[in-house]
């Protein structure tokens, strides 16, 4: 069996063999807190496009860049401020932040709340940057990375052709990570020959905002040849926001979550935190031992 690990934003610039290596001796570390193991005769594919994602991030910024990935009508500044404006409101809301909290960061008393207000937006994000443990610069580089993977469709073809190519077209078990999460979603999904994929493992998931859930190609539906879906997230990890159940994604069959990993990293998001949780570790060696 082979395990292919896709990770989320943020890589570029890393060394992909380094970064590789970091995931697994973190799955190494939970698996022995589990007793757990995997396959001796493993193969892990790591597919690697935080420079590809950084640079298309970058590209977009410009006029030309639009013209040349979005291949269709060019999503305007107004388009990313709702997207990103309607995520942090949803952040605000899950950090039970009520309109007084936002309105104390908001110069202006009568601004209109919401958001399709990006002065409000940002009232939000400030307020939200009060609560102890959380990093609304990594938050707020977040959603524009979501917001240009989303809505280009010439960048969300070259990410996901990296990802498509380390599937294979052998079974395997797929673990992805923060923005991975999405990206792996819409890889699986769109694929048109689907061989069995036994098992995807989704950790510190943002397919819960309904934000993104509204732009993603295929919501609501679960991958073609997905037999089990396991999703583990820390309820302190903003990105991760909610479960994946019934009422935030309500695929069938319905997906297995655990809300209670304890992410020992700075900001409760990290794939060493959630790979070193020893439920986690275990459910993929099972997963990967066909149990």
């Amino acid at each position: 069996m082979k395990l292919v690990m896709v990770h989320g934003r943020s890589q570029e610039g890393k060394d992909p063999v380094a970064l590789k290596k970091e995931w697994l001796d973190a799955l190494t570390y939970g698996l022995a807190r589990a007793n757990a193991s995997v396959p001796d005769d493993l193969e892990v594919a790591f597919p690697y496009y935080g420079d590809l994602l950084a640079g298309l991030v970058e590209e977009v910024n410009t006029p030309l860049g639009r013209q040349v990935n979005a291949k269709g009508p060019n999503p305007d500044a107004s388009a990313d401020a709702d997207l990103r404006g309607q995520i942090f409101q949803e952040l605000a809301e899950r950090a039970q932040l009520d309109d007084a909290d936002i309105r104390r960061e908001v110069d202006d008393v009568a601004t209109e709340k919401g958001p399709g207000n990006w002065e409000w937006v940002q009232g939000a994000l400030r307020a939200l940057d009060r609560i102890p443990g959380l990093n609304t610069k990594v938050i707020d580089a977040f959603t524009r990375d979501v917001f240009v993977y989303l809505t280009f469709r010439g960048v969300r073809r070259k990410i996901d052709a990296v990802v498509q190519e380390a599937l294979g077209d052998g079974p395997c078990v797929v673990l992805a990570h923060s923005l991975g999460t999405v990206v792996t979603y819409n890889v699986l999904y769109n694929r048109a020959a689907s061989p069995a994929y036994p098992r995807l493992v989704t950790v510190g998931s943002p397919l819960g905002i309904r934000a993104i859930k509204s732009k993603i190609d295929a919501p609501l539906r679960s991958p073609p040849g997905v037999g089990h879906w396991f999703n583990a997230y820390d309820d302190r990890d903003l990105v991760a926001l909610a479960p994946l159940d019934e009422h935030t994604f309500g695929v069938t069959p319905a997906i297995e979550n655990k809300s209670d990993v304890q992410n020992f990293t700075e900001n409760r998001h990290g794939i060493a935190g959630y790979l070193a949780d020893p439920v986690v570790a275990a459910r993929i060696a099972e997963f990967l031992r066909g149990t």
